[in-house]
């Protein structure tokens, strides 16, 4: 489906004016920021993008997958976690455009004319990943699942109990 890798740098005014559609896949290796929490970097992203203008504003629109391999906060073993982000940027060239860019569309300040696309893809990825990467499966931790651990008093002797007895001889010899 998507056999054509995607650029490393794309020109958005242009593209968007140009009404450009990008659809292919980039490796994970070239998102080192979304590998950060010690994922594998194996796999890719696979990523349908449409840039057209809307109104003044240039756009993108699409979506992005990927599959990332991360360690389950559960077990502690390896778990593949999938990775969607739908993608709705305007971008914009200055910061007082950012007041006046449609509420629908999330802004992106451009800097210079051309932007890398892994950097696009990485932050909205990053958007996406799960707060915990756990296997649906696997058991939750004794301390999680709600079972009470009951202790009963007779299993050990009370240490004040020698107290109590020497408190008692003290009252008696009293005069």
């Amino acid at each position: 489906m998507f056999e054509h890798p995607l650029p490393s740098t794309i020109k958005p005014l242009k593209l968007a004016r140009q009404q450009g559609k990008l659809k292919g896949f980039m490796p994970l290796t070239q998102l080192p920021a979304l590998l950060a929490d010690g994922s594998e970097p194996e796999g890719r992203v696979e990523a349908d993008l449409q840039l057209e203008m809307q109104g003044r504003w240039p756009v993108l629109h699409g979506v992005a997958n990927a599959s990332l391999k991360m360690q389950c906060q559960r077990c502690l073993d390896a778990v593949v976690v999938p990775l969607h982000a739908d993608i709705s940027l305007g971008f914009v060239q200055s910061e007082e455009a950012l007041e006046q860019l449609p509420e629908n569309l999330e802004p992106f300040l451009l800097e210079e004319e051309e932007i890398p696309l892994a950097d696009v893809l990485e932050q909205e990825l990053i958007l996406a990943l799960p707060i915990v990467a756990y296997h649906p499966e696997c058991q939750h931790a004794p301390y999680e699942s709600g079972e009470e651990v009951t202790e009963t008093a007779d299993e050990k002797p009370n240490p004040f109990k020698v107290l109590e007895q020497l408190k008692g001889n003290v009252k008696k010899s009293d005069p």
